[in-house]
This record gives C-alpha cells, structure tokens and sequence, in this order.
C-alpha cells in the first residue's frame, strides 16, 4: 500500500514538472513566431539599448580593474624619475615623456645635468632672408620648420650644441657676429670685424666661465679672440706661415691645423687672461701660451680615376679637426672634382692624436660614437646613448672643397649651374659613411658645390620633450 501511494506521488510530480516545461517551452515557441511581427525600427532601438548597457557594464569593470591593479604613475617622485631618465636613452625619455602631463613637465624642464642628451639635426642653407628655417633630423626622418625671426638676414656660420652663430655681411667688408640659442631665446652680440676670416671656434658654451670666441684668419696665421664682456676684438699675429685650415676646442685649449699635418696648441685660459689684464697693444696681444707640435705624416691614400692608391697629396683631402670623448681626431675626406660642378667624395679615414709620441694614429673603429662633421659644427654622439641611428660612422655634409669660403662670398655661384645647363638631380646635401665598409660596396658620394652646406646642430632634449612626438621604432 504504502509503495502504491509513493509511486504515484511521484508520478504525480513528473506530471506537474513536464506541464510547466510544456508551457514555457509554448511560450518561448510563440515569442519566436511574434518576433517577426515587430517594427524593425523598434527591435534596433532594443538592441542598441542592450549594446550600450553592455558597454558601459564592461568600461566600468575595466575602469575598476585599472584602479585596483594599475599605478599612478603620475604620483612618481620626482627624483625617482630624474634618476631613471638618466639611465635612459633620449629615444626612451621621449617617449616616456608622453606618459603624463606631469612627467612631460619634469622632462621638459631646463635641466643642466641632461644636456648632453640633445639631438643632432641639420638647419639648411640658403634661406638667409626669411623667418622661418627649415631643420632636417635625418636619424628620424623628420623635416620642420624652426621660427628665426631675429636672425633674418643673417646667415649661419656654424654652431656649438643648442647655440647656432648667426653672421650679417656689412657691404662684403664687416661682419656682425650674434649668437643666438633659438631654443632658450638668449642672443648675444658679438663686435663687428673685418670680412677677412673662414671659421669660427668657440670654448664651450657661452653661459660657462672663461668663454672665448677665436676667428681663423683666412690668407694668414693671424688669430682673433674676443671674450665675455669685451667691447672688441683681440688679434694675436705672431705665428707666421699658411692660414690655419681648422680648429676645435679640447680639454681647455685650441688646436689649430697647420700644413704639413703639425698641430699648434693655445691655452684658453691664458687668453682669457691676457684680455682682462689689457695686455695688448691697440688691440694686439703680445702673448699668450702656444704650444707647437710636430706630428708625424699619416699613412694616407691616394684617388685617382678608377681606383685608390697610396701616398695621396693634400690638395685633395678637406681635413677636419673633431673632439670626442676628450680625444683629438683628425678626419680625412677623400674627394674628386667631377664634371657639371659636382664633388665626388669617394672615402673618410680617421686619425687620433696620440700626444705621446707625437704622431697620427689611425682609427680603425670609432665604437660606439658618431661623427657628424661640418663647417664650423663638427661633433660627435654616443649612439647608444641617443638610442638611434648607425654607430661607428661619419654624417657629413657637402662642404666646399675650399675652406676659406663662407656663405656670403659663394652667392654669385647660385644659379650658375642652371644657366650653363649642368644636371643637378643626382646631388645630394648629406651623406652617411661607416668605417670599416672597404670590403663592401665601394662608397661614392656626390655633391653639388654649387649650393652650400648644410649645418648641423644641436636640439637640447628639453625642447624635444616638449615639442617632438615619440620616435616610432621600424
């Protein structure tokens, strides 16, 4: 009896339970067939309803999720963030600064300990009578425009890191000499001079103690200095024999090319000195210290058409004198006259000064450093410290293969080469040549004397934090 009642109980309960799953199933059934019978405008008005609930449910989720799990880095300290962008390339630390507003505003910051991590770029030539200069960083390939507006009419003469030295040619017989920082918008006027000299070579930078500005003479040993506060110029003529083909400060003197590869050293700060203490005569000092040294010639190359040879004379090298990383290095360009006014620049060898035993030691890798060499902007960069570009290579420019011209003495070459009819198209304005490629390609560059040389200079990181997107990596 009792197993009767149970079994139909439970009977009694499969029962209900297959009703209630009849019907519902009923329901969904008919829901389906009035699906159709449902304005389509309706139907979107529901579904984009339910999308929009969706989303928001999901941004909030993730807006929670980023707050438990990620930090504010905005609230970093900021000598914890000094510290790691010293320890950064400029490529991080320029992306990094697009983290936050606030470390934009730390990095952006003039700070004297990150100078070193400017960035190389080439300001053209040519645009002496206008506003704005057109600026080339080659290791981003990226042209932009620079606002110059005090330095219109002006040429540029050359550059030391963020400060580029403007010149005005007064009736082709006075120079007016500025130097201006377009970065910072500090200028600082120089005395006027006499049109007679190729190359400008300042100490360091102008806001360091004991700055002085040199001038190389450009038919003679004559040397000109002026120094912070001076109201003229100081020449120094007692060093007699063909003018100086280029100079470069380093560890705290000048050294000036002379012929035969010697080397003459002056000490900055005697001249410094000299002109404080008014020890000159109308104008002339009577002494500062030089040092000569007598180098030993080079093992050097010679071109000729159709191969290289050994014992290369002189008239066919542009020689340039480079500081890096405290050492003196001597930089032979190899080059050709061509036809139709164009250069053909066909190898570089480098030589370090070895002050020991007074000779040219040649430089087989330059390592990690970069040489961009110039007319009155030679320099050089750590590769691994900016975070691009090709190391142990030379970014050169298409100087004139005669030193002692400036800008304003070559505009009666432009346009030259269009009313003779020669072909310009396959010139180029800079060129990149890595030591060591001999087993390579050979290298060939050609350049167009006709229009001047591009100068390079330096963009301090503080402006690039504040005005340059992130570089994008390939």
């Amino acid at each position: 009896m009792r197993s009767l009642l149970l079994e139909a109980t439970i009977t009694k309960i499969y029962a209900k339970r297959m009703k209630r799953r009849y019907k519902k199933r009923h329901l969904s059934k008919k829901c389906y067939e009035d699906l159709p019978s449902i304005p389509s405008l309706l139907l979107e008005t529901i579904r984009r309803r339910y999308s929009a609930k969706c989303s928001k449910r999901i941004r909030k989720r993730k807006r929670e999720l980023e707050k438990e799990y990620y930090a504010d880095w905005s609230s970093l300290p900021r000598g914890i963030l000094e510290m790691i962008a010293e320890k950064l390339t400029f490529i991080d630390c320029l992306s990094i600064s697009k983290v936050c507003m606030s470390w934009n505003a730390i990095l952006g910051e003039e700070l004297p300990s990150w100078q070193r991590h400017g960035f190389p770029c080439l300001l053209v030539s040519g645009q002496q009578n206008k506003e704005t200069r057109t600026c080339i960083s080659i290791l981003e390939n990226r042209v932009w425009e620079l606002e110059l507006a005090e330095a219109n009419g002006m040429y540029c003469w050359g550059s030391f890191r963020g400060w580029l030295i403007m010149v005005k040619n007064l009736d082709y017989f006075y120079l007016e000499i500025n130097l201006l920082n377009p970065f910072s918008g500090s200028q600082i006027s120089l005395p006027s001079v006499w049109n007679f000299y190729h190359k400008i070579v300042p100490s360091g930078l102008p806001s360091e103690n004991n700055f002085v500005c040199m001038l190389l003479h450009s038919q003679c040993r004559e040397l000109t200095f002026w120094v912070t506060g001076a109201n003229s110029w100081r020449k120094y003529n007692k060093l007699t024999g063909e003018p100086f083909e280029d100079a470069v400060f380093c560890n705290g003197s000048f050294y000036l090319l002379a012929d035969g590869f010697n080397v003459w050293q002056i000490d900055v700060q005697s001249i410094y000195s000299n002109i404080n203490k008014g020890n000159d005569d109308f104008g002339t000092l009577s002494e500062i210290e030089t040092r000569f040294h007598e180098v030993k010639r080079p093992e050097m190359f010679e071109l000729q058409e159709g191969g290289i040879l050994h014992n290369r004379h002189t008239s066919q090298i542009l020689r340039y004198l480079v500081e890096s990383c405290g050492e003196l290095l001597l930089v032979c360009r190899y080059f050709s006259p061509n036809q139709h006014t164009v250069i053909e620049t066909q190898k570089f060898e480098v030589f370090a000064l070895d002050f020991c035993q007074l000779s040219w030691k040649k430089v087989e890798d330059l390592g990690d450093q970069m040489i961009f060499l110039g007319k009155c902007c030679s320099t050089s960069f750590s590769a691994k410290e900016l975070g691009v570009g090709i190391k142990n290579s030379i970014y050169f420019c298409n100087d004139p293969t005669i030193p002692w011209w400036n800008e304003w003495d070559s505009d009666h070459l432009k346009g030259i080469s269009s009313r003779l009819g020669f072909n310009q198209t396959n010139v180029n304005n800079w060129g990149i040549f890595t030591l060591g490629n001999e087993d390579g390609e050979p290298f060939c560059f050609h350049g167009d004397i006709i229009n001047w040389a591009y100068t390079w200079f330096t963009v301090p990181s503080w402006w690039c934090y504040r005005n340059i997107p992130p570089i994008r990596s390939n």
